[in-house]
């Protein structure tokens, strides 16, 4: 998985399974993976990318300002994912 625009993706393997992260960067193989909560921004997950996949198109402030070069407080990332989970359960 390439990181062409920073996003949301969902985890495939570990104990994450199945869970909601915020992209806020690669590194090799890695991607860097945050939640806000279990991962903050300070600290963020290193999981490879073939363990993940992307959780599809979604437009928020948050993610364009990680686009920009900032980084997001961990509120911020909470409430990206929150409309996120909004957004999918309403297009079910």
């Amino acid at each position: 998985m390439e990181l062409e625009h920073p996003g949301i993706v969902r985890s495939l393997a570990g104990h994450d399974r199945g869970g909601l992260f915020c992209v806020l960067g690669a590194d090799g193989p890695y991607l860097l993976l945050c939640d806000g909560k279990r991962r903050r921004v300070e600290a963020p997950k290193r999981k490879k990318a073939v363990h993940t996949a992307d959780a599809g198109a979604f437009q928020h402030p948050v993610l364009e300002e990680l686009w920009a070069g900032k980084l997001p407080t961990n509120r911020q990332v909470r409430r990206a994912l929150a409309a996120f989970r909004a957004e999918e359960s309403r297009r079910v």
